[in-house]
């Protein structure tokens, strides 16, 4: 038995032990599913199933899972942004794949379950242990970490670069003031005038809960200017040509057209074939692809925008670190040094080694 079939059965048995109530965390590439499908074999009698998956292209996986592993107990699949309109207590068991991603109205929802609960993950953040487990009564029944993974030689070992860019103070492209009064002004500058509204208005929103929406407003336009200003997407651009093939994360739909082919809802589908089977070799993406697609022949992950969840990140990491060969997985992430682009990165990478992790200049 290779050792890959030796944690899915200890994990798999982990599930039985604790009549399918709990969480199941286990690095991506170790076989999620694989031992979802194996506990749910196990069964003597026939049970009534619901798993919940983030997204419907997750959906066409299980089925695929379920099918390859031999499950032939009815099992329900839905997008858990269904789980509110679904009647819960006509199943007997409710299984979420990335339970991480349940938002609070979904985890109220499953409040009113009454039966068994199993959630999956392969990144979920302590802050989310703890939510779940005060939520939903649900703890870590059994864990196997990406280190682990990378030691074990189950997933590919990687390699982080940090590369900090500084917030132009040269050209004024950038258009302020209001419609009475407009002006040109520098991405340092308006960086600094926005900082410094949110900062004022959060201030006042203590003792005024209506000024919250207006510190609200300030922190979106500050986010639209690192979200879209050119020096860092320069910056990417350059990286992005240092390579044959990689896979390009940002969090705006128009800037991923920019820097490579563009895959998200506005896109073709057959984008994303067509960077699965080598047509093209640089895609540029949101949030489509963080989860339940293998990359073949991709090592290199290029960041233009890291969000601050620490299991999103975990999640794009994994999509180069497939054990293809005994290349090691390279990711280079930019951002803004001295702003909040900067925490938005350090706590993203709170779930990764340190040691790992290297300050790079271009």
């Amino acid at each position: 038995m290779q050792l890959r079939e030796k944690i899915q059965e200890e994990a798999t048995k982990k599930i039985h032990v604790n009549n399918f109530r709990g969480i199941i965390n286990v690095a991506p590439r170790v076989g999620k599913s694989k031992i979802v499908c194996d506990a749910i074999k196990i069964f003597k009698v026939p049970q009534t199933i619901l798993i919940t998956v983030p997204y419907n292209s997750i959906m066409e996986s299980w089925s695929a899972e379920l099918k390859k592993w031999d499950v032939n107990i009815p099992v329900a699949i839905i997008n858990q942004r269904s789980i509110a309109k679904e009647d819960l207590n006509k199943y007997d068991i409710i299984i979420c794949d990335e339970i991480h991603t349940l938002s609070n109205a979904q985890i109220q929802a499953l409040q009113n379950f009454n039966g068994p609960l199993l959630g999956v993950s392969g990144s979920i953040s302590k802050e989310t242990e703890t939510l779940l487990k005060k939520e939903l009564g649900l703890k870590t029944i059994f864990k196997y970490t990406i280190e682990e993974a990378v030691k074990d030689n189950i997933i590919a070992n990687y390699e982080v670069y940090l590369i900090p860019v500084t917030l132009d103070n040269k050209d004024k492209y950038i258009e302020a003031g209001n419609k009475a009064s407009k002006f040109m002004t520098t991405e340092y500058l308006n960086y600094q005038y926005l900082t410094q509204q949110f900062t004022f208005f959060k201030r006042a929103a203590w003792n005024n809960p209506k000024m919250n929406a207006v510190k609200m407003q300030y922190a979106s336009k500050r986010a639209n200017l690192i979200y879209n200003s050119k020096t860092k997407l320069e910056a990417v651009s350059k990286i992005i040509a240092k390579f044959d093939r990689c896979l390009i994360f940002t969090a705006r739909t128009e800037i991923a057209d920019q820097l490579a082919s563009g895959y998200h809802s506005k896109s073709s589908p057959e984008i994303l074939d067509n960077f699965m089977t080598g047509s093209i070799n640089k895609l540029a993406v949101c949030e489509m692809t963080n989860m339940g697609i293998t990359f073949p022949n991709l090592k290199v992950g290029i960041f233009h925008q890291m969000k601050s969840s620490e299991e999103s990140a975990i999640q794009k990491v994994m999509r180069m670190c497939n054990m293809e060969d005994d290349a090691t997985a390279q990711i280079f992430i930019t951002y803004y040094a001295n702003t909040v682009d900067e925490e938005w990165t350090k706590k993203a990478l709170e779930g990764l080694d340190p040691d790992k992790i290297k300050i790079i200049t271009l």
